[in-house]
């Protein structure tokens, strides 16, 4: 059963907006209008669904699998 393992990611809208502008300016992509919808939609699915979530807005990748693997009572294996 994989359900314990999953995890939820999100971010701010704004700052998904602002790293989406540098990859494709004034696109639909980095709207804000769309970089809202998309982080409230899953956020939503993360509610309905009772997945335990981590905002990563001002974290780096190395803190982010130590709170997934904590919250999730995992161990790092190497």
């Amino acid at each position: 059963n994989y359900r314990s393992k999953l995890f939820g990611l999100t971010i701010d809208p704004e700052r998904l907006q602002q790293i989406r502008q540098e990859r494709r300016a004034n696109s639909r992509y980095s709207a804000a209008e769309t970089c809202r919808r998309e982080v409230a939609t899953a956020e939503r699915m993360f509610q309905m669904e009772r997945i335990p979530t981590l905002s990563t807005t001002n974290t780096s990748i190395e803190e982010i699998s130590s709170k997934v693997l904590s919250t999730l009572g995992l161990q790092r294996e190497m």
